[in-house]
């Protein structure tokens, strides 16, 4: 073949599996995307780089040409410290990332840990704002307090159990409780993993949103990016599409007057396909068959109900504790009008496979007080507590309506829409609805169990509820 070279002559056809590991972000992107047009091994690629050749080759292929796949192998982990649970939830809305916060479970938060925004101590609500922020954590640790000894004469030492180990239990289920009463304006960490693509994205929705803490965060994690890739995030900046429009379906929907807000606390299913069991067996068919789809959908329409749950059963029977349902399983959604609390919010915020709509943080839907809050005595002292942060709410949305959710408790409710699929419902009920998690999220997990046994028991047949 004269000239032409078709395999490295150092590894004829051998097998190779390795990590790509000590090399910077931008040349491991580069190193990868190379392979499509040259037959050498990712690491013979990668020997011949650095950082000057692999920005070059970014501003031509990723920039110049608008090839971004590339940017999804240059991962970065970044580290977000001392910024607001309210900022958590906007960072953590970027589906294609890896996040872990500051756990309010086994975390004690005090009156240090509260992010104050310019515009409101810039403005008449500043010693309101920074008095009701006080007032909540004191409250915070004078109801966690209480509950410590409560849950003492509710949860005695078990058999062989330390001290120390009891101490810690009851502590942890006394923060459960008590986590509600932290405003989203308490301060948390946050690390966060994600391909330069995605975080290019996530940069421009920060630069974009309404409140200043998110701007600077984008800001700030822009600046940080570009000393590990200064080409993959170098033009991110706010976008006007989405602040315009999001301006403008504001002020539509301001137009919006109805009798009253329906308050359902839970889950709701407003949507789901009443034609599933079909699509779910013809695409379990589909994948071991030639045929197109409408022939496999049209032959199982056909099927009487019997036949349909021998597929079921055989797709799903073998279905262990850990395994991952069959994918075809995707195929099947439904949609929730979901209303929680917004400590439970920022739990299962995090399954974000699934399509999320969220309203914004207000007290319009009002609050939940845990059980074990209400049993040791405290719900009088809870609700005074959860008045005085409406007041300061309400005062300060008359002028900054977007600022003042800063200072909403955890235990006010939020609504969310959430669009998931099967194989994902599998997963989150399975997992939200186990014994130790959060009382909040365990209800939500059965209820919307037995919404789904309800309208489609076939389909809820195997998935993993604990009761």
């Amino acid at each position: 073949m004269g000239e032409i070279k078709v395999a490295s002559e150092k590894y004829p056809n051998k097998r190779r599996i390795y990590t790509m590991t000590g090399l910077p972000p931008e040349v491991v992107a580069v190193a990868f995307a190379k392979t499509s047009r040259s037959p050498r091994p990712f690491d013979e690629i990668a020997a011949e780089l650095n950082e000057d050749k692999s920005r070059k080759f970014h501003e031509r292929w990723v920039v110049g040409y608008g090839h971004s796949s590339v940017a999804e192998h240059a991962v970065l982990s970044i580290a977000i410290e001392n910024v607001s649970i309210l900022a958590t939830k906007v960072l953590e809305d970027n589906r294609l990332a890896s996040y872990t916060e500051k756990s309010s479970r086994y975390q004690i938060f005090d009156r240090s840990r509260i992010f104050k925004p310019k515009k409101i101590m810039d403005s008449k609500f500043a010693k309101l704002y920074e008095d009701t922020a006080n007032m909540l954590m004191d409250s915070y640790f004078e109801i966690l307090e209480k509950t410590i000894e409560y849950l003492k004469t509710k949860h005695a030492k078990k058999e062989d159990e330390s001290d120390k180990l009891y101490g810690v239990r009851i502590k942890v289920l006394a923060l459960d409780n008590c986590r509600c009463i932290l405003p989203a304006a308490t301060l948390t960490n946050l690390g966060m993993t994600i391909n330069a693509r995605n975080l290019e994205y996530a940069i421009v929705k920060l630069l974009t949103h309404p409140l200043e803490e998110m701007q600077e965060i984008g800001e700030e994690i822009k600046t940080e990016t570009l000393k590990i890739t200064p080409t993959l995030v170098q033009f991110t900046d706010a976008n006007k599409y989405l602040g315009e429009t999001c301006k403008e379906m504001e002020k539509l929907a301001a137009g919006i007057k109805l009798d009253k807000l329906e308050n359902h606390p839970g889950a709701v299913i407003v949507e789901y396909d009443e034609d599933a069991e079909n699509k779910l067996v013809a695409a379990l068919l589909y994948r071991f068959t030639e045929y197109s789809y409408a022939q496999v959908k049209k032959h199982v329409q056909l099927m009487n109900a019997e036949e349909k749950e021998k597929m079921i059963d055989e797709a799903l029977k073998r279905y262990g504790d850990y395994d991952r349902p069959l994918r075809e399983l995707e195929h099947v959604y439904y949609t929730f009008d979901i209303l929680i609390d917004y400590g439970i919010f920022r739990d299962v915020q995090r399954h974000r496979m699934c399509t999320q709509t969220n309203q914004e943080l207000t007290i319009s839907h009002g609050y939940e007080v845990p059980d074990d809050i209400k049993d040791a005595g405290l719900q009088q002292k809870f609700d005074e507590v959860m008045k005085k942060a409406a007041d300061c709410y309400e005062q300060i949305a008359k002028e900054l309506p977007k600022h003042a959710a800063y200072i909403v408790p955890l235990a006010y409710r939020k609504r969310t829409l959430f669009k998931m699929n099967l194989r994902q419902l599998y997963h989150f009920i399975r997992l939200r609805s186990r014994e130790t998690g959060h009382r909040g999220y365990i209800k939500l997990a059965q209820q919307m169990y037995d919404l789904i046994a309800e309208k489609q028991p076939l389909l809820a047949k195997y998935i993993r509820v604990t009761k």
